[in-house]
């Protein structure tokens, strides 16, 4: 849907921002203590590539109710940690969610004394600073506190330390997680461990952004397999000077001619013919969903409205903080993402994957993609199945009298529509410029992130 000029967000950015409210968790490992049963569902994930910075965003959840959270990432040297909302993914989600359209219906055109259009109508669309040592063969490079986060940086030639200083800290090194550090410390990364602060509670937990200096298109997959299950869903956009694919999985997109509509439930078997595709290659491939050039102002202006109309509820900016605002904190969060990209040349690209256990076996590589083509997310149906609605039947045009029915002005008290509503107009319009729908569009939005926060809990 496009951005209207005045309107912040429209109704089905509000219903994205509630239905992707579930639980997720970051590229890095989840290893919570030993005593609590957690596991990660899902991963969602946004990467910045720029020629002098690399940027990765990470919703942090999980299912479980541990008291207290535990995450690693393995970094290249000092990083930057920031913090970010969840309306960032809310707004990228609903840009760049899939969408089908059913077949057209090919009804023949009302009257001329109706107003007759040309084309006909169709029905439904559905969606688819450190230094420190820290002892014992390991360094640390930088500790600080980011909003709810206590982080440290840490640096070791020796596993075991550094496995040990892990342990010894409440970071829970399991036999599944025990090699996969063994190698990431083999080929010389560094690691971000990230816990909440004590007495900080679940719902006050954000998305995390790192940011590495130079240009890497190289996401730490091995390190999902701590805390996940058979399969790990993910979700990944990708910000770049043109369209970005995989290069050492493979990829695939639905085939619009596959698709079916069905009349009877309103639905196409988009999904289905999602997973098929993953199941080929035995949940090792990525599907491509989404690929456009696409402008800041577009993602620019809604979370900068969302922030001066509702900055409490935004997700940004800390209450207790009297010095950052949540502008200040949502410039910095638009700095990384967009910064040092050519405007002229950005691309927004979207990724969708389920990858089985096995599959993670591996880092994933992202790089220039072969053919610098668009990928729509729309796909109108051109197959159905089930009993299609009826065409609809008009009165006669037999005369202009008011109120003589089968005349234009019967059927406009009607409502135009035939169902008595007794105005002459229709209200399916949305006034881009009522500041009364702007405001119920943002507290919808605000509602919504709400939700996505009390879910955490679960």
């Amino acid at each position: 849907m496009k951005l209207f000029h005045a309107l912040f967000l429209s109704l089905p950015l509000v219903a994205a921002v509630v239905t992707d409210a579930h639980d997720a968790a970051a590229c890095g490992g989840c290893v919570p203590p030993q005593d609590e049963s957690t596991q990660v569902t899902g991963h969602r994930m946004i990467f910045s590539v720029s020629q002098t910075e690399t940027t990765l965003w990470d919703q942090i959840e999980y299912s479980g109710e541990p008291t207290s959270f535990a995450w690693i990432l393995p970094i290249k040297g000092q990083v930057d940690v920031g913090l970010s909302s969840d309306a960032v993914f809310a707004v990228l989600s609903e840009r760049t969610a899939t969408s089908v359209a059913a077949p057209p219906l090919n009804c023949p055109p009302p009257p001329s004394c109706w107003g007759g259009w040309e084309g006909s109508g169709s029905s439904g669309a559905g969606g688819a600073g450190g230094g420190d040592a820290a002892g014992g063969g390991v360094d640390i490079i930088s500790q600080e506190v980011v909003g709810p986060y206590a982080t440290v940086q840490l640096k070791s030639s020796d596993p075991n330390a550094l496995k040990d200083w892990l342990t010894t800290n409440g970071y829970n090194v399991d036999s599944d997680v025990a090699p996969i550090i063994d190698a990431y410390v083999g080929e010389g990364f560094d690691f971000l461990a990230l816990k909440l602060v004590p007495g900080q509670g679940v719902s006050s937990m954000r998305p995390v952004r790192i940011t590495t200096p130079g240009a890497s298109t190289t996401l730490p997959l091995r390190m999902v397999g701590a805390g996940t299950g058979a399969f790990a869903p993910m979700t990944l956009w990708v910000f770049g000077e043109g369209r970005y694919e995989t290069k050492n999985f493979s990829s695939f997109q639905v085939d619009p001619a596959s698709i079916v509509w069905n009349w009877d439930s309103a639905d196409s078997n988009y999904a289905t013919l999602k997973e098929d595709g993953f199941k080929a290659v035995n949940n090792a491939s990525w599907l491509n969903q989404y690929a456009q050039p696409t402008s800041p102002w577009d993602i620019r202006s809604r979370l900068e409205q969302l922030v001066s109309f509702l900055p409490d509820q935004s997700g940004y900016g800390d209450p207790k903080d009297g010095y950052v605002t949540a502008m200040d904190e949502l410039q910095a969060d638009l700095e990384k993402m967009f910064g040092g990209i050519n405007e002229a040349e950005l691309w927004l690209t979207r990724m969708n994957t389920e990858l089985a256990r096995a599959a993670l076996n591996k880092d994933l590589a992202l790089g220039a993609a072969t053919e610098q083509e668009p990928i729509s997310n729309f796909f109108q149906a051109t197959k159905a199945v089930g009993t299609p609605p009826s065409c609809p039947v008009y009165p006669p045009c037999e005369s202009e009298t008011p109120g003589d029915p089968g005349g234009v002005d019967w059927w406009n008290n009607l409502g135009g529509d035939g169902k008595g509503s007794g105005s002459s107009s229709s209200s399916c319009a949305v006034s881009s410029g009522s500041e009364t729908t702007a405001a119920l569009g943002l507290l919808g939005v605000a509602l919504g992130l709400s939700v996505a926060r009390r879910r955490r809990r679960k």
